[in-house]
């Protein structure tokens, strides 16, 4: 250590302190100066350690505490428990230590308080001499020769051997406390376990004449339990004839499902092929509505032109009567002109008269030329008014044709709209009934396939009571011969090490081996009694259910041809 931190130290230490507190252990009389020196102290139970405690090496003759040459702080104990003692290691460097200088010191333990509770022996520093160090030994391998050794590696030696001694000591001691707590924990436990097969006994012991008398009953239960096998046996018989029958008609409805299945198949083709020609009967409907409504609005507007043509042809008759009136009216003119001409060729005797009949003439020609271009005009125009109206009534004759063309054509379409209506209500009908077959089909299948799995456990188990019923009988017949049988291996266990622990045991009745016996075939009959009791109430269940499954076989029979019709 390069510097020490000041102690305190009171003038009463050394009339206060007690030197017995902590022990210094293997102190040698010299140590080499400049070399580690290992300090071994015990801490006993008269001195609580602390933290600020140290141990110093004093010069022989020390006065106070702070007469140390060097010192460490001594560590704090790991898992202290108070008033305990405890084994501690400090190690000196060589440097802090003091030279070859004669003198004598020693280990002191100085508290926090600066009391001194702890010294050792005294000890010297020295270099020694290859002489006084060398020691002669034999060796230990048998072989006749000396060694030659130092001292101290002599004592290293024996040291490192009296630890390794000691820590295998304290590893064997640990582990035969512990082997010896678990052998007390095993005697008390078998000790436990050999009263309560004691109190077994005695109770085995006072149920014996009971199970005697139940034991005398089990003749007459084992003939009851035969009578009840032979019934059973029977009724597996008859419920095997059963689910054949069941098996039949259920292969019987399979067949029948597979048709209507073919059935269903073609019926859904056709109901694709008319939902196709419903299709297209709807877009032709619709083109049909279209076209009908013009139609009528063709029609209509046809209605109106023909009354206007009709109309027409009323005024170009009346003109044409007209005309002709005028035409009357200018020939009788024209020939009254004649005549007149005809008189003026006669009779010209006044040229004025003349002049005036040529200008009326001229008129009158003029007029009857221009009322026989208008009587032309007139006529073509009157016979194309009546090529029109021929027309007009031609299309309209072509346009009610095509109207009740497409008004039956329309009746078609609704009535087969109808008809795919009806269809395909049919085909959700049939559908509906198929799924319901369905439906019963795997009902039908679900409960044979738990008939029959309830027809073969009823087999095993019958078969199971019978071996059982054997069984019981020949322990009945043996019971009455069983004894000297041994006990159980706990007692024995148990017996025998309470006899190498001097304890006494009281022996076991002779007789508690029959008694178990007893026990044990009185209990499995009542089992066996139970089990006979809950496969009649299950074999009563699948006939309950054999005859729900008739009555609705029944009526799916019915249905089915329902449907078929």
């Amino acid at each position: 250590m390069s510097s020490f931190q000041e102690v305190p130290s009171s003038a009463n230490a050394l009339q206060t302190s007690n030197f017995a507190h902590v022990i210094f252990q293997n102190v040698a009389k010299s140590y080499l100066p400049n070399t580690h020196l290992e300090c071994h102290y015990t801490l006993t139970q008269f001195i609580h350690p602390h933290q600020k405690d140290w141990v110093g090496i004093f010069k022989v003759g020390w006065s106070t505490a702070r007469d140390y040459y060097t010192f460490l702080w001594s560590p704090m104990p790991e898992n202290y428990v108070e008033g305990s003692t405890v084994n501690c290691v400090l190690t000196f460097q060589g440097y802090y230590l003091p030279n070859d200088d004669g003198e004598f010191y020693q280990f002191c333990y100085v508290t926090h308080k600066g009391e001194i509770r702890g010294a050792s022996t005294p000890f010297q520093f020295r270099t020694s001499s290859p002489v006084e160090e060398l020691l002669t030994m034999e060796d230990e391998g048998n072989s006749d020769m000396l060694v030659v050794t130092t001292k101290a590696g002599l004592l290293e030696f024996k040291i490192e051997k009296i630890i390794k001694e000691k820590e295998e000591l304290l590893k064997v001691t640990a582990v035969l406390e512990k082997e010896t707590a678990q052998l007390r924990d095993q005697v008390e436990r078998l000790e436990k376990e050999l009263n309560h097969e004691k109190q077994r006994c005695d109770q085995l012991q006072t149920e014996q004449k009971t199970n005697i008398q139940a034991s005398e009953t089990l003749k007459t239960e084992n003939d009851d339990l035969k009578k009840k096998h032979d019934e059973a046996a029977s009724k597996v018989l008859q419920l095997e004839e059963d689910i054949m029958t069941v098996t039949q008609k259920a292969i019987a409805k399979e067949t029948e499902l597979d048709s209507l299945k073919d059935k269903l198949k073609k019926v859904i083709l056709e109901k694709e092929q008319l939902e196709c020609v419903l299709k297209t009967e709807k877009d032709e409907k619709e083109l049909y509505k279209i076209h009908l409504k013009n139609t009528e609005i063709e029609n209509t507007k046809l209605v109106k032109e023909i009354q206007t043509f009709k109309n027409l042809d009323a005024n170009k008759e009346n003109m044409i009567t007209y005309y002709k009136e005028e035409v009357g009216r200018l020939q009788l003119f024209i020939a009254e002109k004649e005549n007149m001409k005809k008189a003026f060729l006669l009779s010209s005797s006044n040229k004025e008269d003349a002049s005036i009949l040529k200008e009326q003439l001229r008129k009158a020609e003029d007029q009857i030329q221009a009322s026989k271009q208008e009587a032309v005009l007139m006529s073509k125009e009157l016979s194309d008014a009546v090529n029109v109206r021929d027309k007009t009534m031609a299309d309209l004759h072509s346009a009610r044709l095509e109207n009740e063309k497409l008004k039956k054509q329309l009746a078609d379409a609704l009535d087969e709209l109808k008809k795919i209506t009806a269809l395909k209500n049919e085909q959700e009908i049939s559908n509906t009934v198929e799924h319901e077959l369905r439906r019963e089909v795997e009902d039908l299948k679900l409960r044979l396939q738990m008939a029959a799995d309830h027809y073969k456990e009823k087999f095993k188990e019958c078969q199971k009571l019978q071996k059982q019923v054997n069984k019981f009988t020949e322990q009945a017949k043996i019971a009455g011969n069983q004894q000297n049988l041994t006990d159980a291996s706990n007692i024995q266990t148990a017996t025998a090490i309470i006899t190498d622990k001097k304890l006494s045991a009281s022996p076991v009745s002779p007789t508690s081996s029959d008694i178990v016996s007893e026990f044990v075939v009185k209990e499995q009959v009542r089992e066996m009694n139970k089990e006979i009791a809950e496969k009649t109430e299950k074999y009563k269940k699948c006939k309950q259910m054999l005859a729900a499954y008739f009555e609705e076989s029944f009526a799916f029979d019915l249905l089915d041809e329902r449907y078929l019709l």
